[in-house]
């Protein structure tokens, strides 16, 4: 941004809060979704949320049905050799533990047979959800993203315009003495971005700071206009602009 001559520090100060203020105000309807699409995006959400749960779901459960399966499998084979081993023992005892490992396989693969089966009962309606949602996925889609074009534009042109402005404050920054600027950062910090006030005639030579209304006293005020120093608001605090051609007309 170009600057003259005839400015003063104070002249880019207020150029450079006017830019900041724009920038957080883009800034904020940036971050803010409107009002009319609120909604339309929460119910989207609502419909992807629901959607990953019920693939996520149904992932885990075809898993531990692969584990199962394979488990399962095992277990077959190893009963199969033991009752294979049972026409080879020789003994009653042999034949007693032998019998008891049996039993204690079958009943392993009765336990993950029942595992299976609540597997595929939990896995039945999972299934079901996530082919409904595949058939309108796309159609969902299609429709968010429809009605969502708009303000997607809106965002792209918001960018735009910040980054444009921060340019500008840098190119401000850049133009006014840093001790000056160290100072307004930090009042403007503590009162909501607005470290400089301009002021403003109330009556005839009787003026007062814009931003708490407070009136200043004529000494204050002769001394705003003859200096070239930050001179302060003594209730807010802030840093006084005197403008001449706007308070004067």
């Amino acid at each position: 941004m170009l600057t003259t001559e005839t400015e003063t520090s104070l002249d880019r100060l207020y150029r450079l809060q006017e830019v900041l203020i724009t920038i957080s105000r883009l800034t904020e309807k940036l971050g803010k979704t409107p009002d009319h699409l609120v909604h339309v995006e929460a119910a989207y959400r609502d419909f992807v949320k629901k959607r990953d749960e019920a693939v996520k779901g149904l992932g885990v459960g075809e898993v531990r049905k692969r584990a199962l399966d394979s488990e399962i499998a095992d277990l077959v084979e190893k009963l199969k050799k033991y009752q294979g081993q049972l026409v080879s023992v020789k003994t009653n005892k042999e034949y007693s533990a032998l019998l008891n490992e049996i039993d204690g396989v079958k009943r392993e693969i009765r336990t993950r047979e029942d595992e299976l089966l609540n597997v595929d009962e939990t896995m039945a309606p999972l299934k079901t959800e996530v082919d409904e949602k595949k058939g309108i996925s796309e159609a969902e889609e299609q429709s968010y993203e429809e009605q969502m074009a708009e303000w997607r534009g809106e965002q792209a042109r918001l960018n735009e315009e910040i980054l444009k402005a921060q340019a500008s404050a840098a190119d401000l920054r850049k133009a006014i003495d840093k001790k000056l600027i160290g100072t307004f950062d930090r009042i403007a910090k503590t009162r909501h971005g607005v470290g400089l006030s301009r002021v403003t005639l109330v009556a005839a030579q009787i003026a007062a700071c814009s931003s708490c209304n407070v009136r200043l006293r004529p000494q204050l005020l002769s001394d705003l206009r003859l200096s070239k120093e930050a001179i302060y608001c003594e209730s807010c605090k802030r840093i006084l602009y005197w403008d001449p051609a706007t308070v004067l007309g």
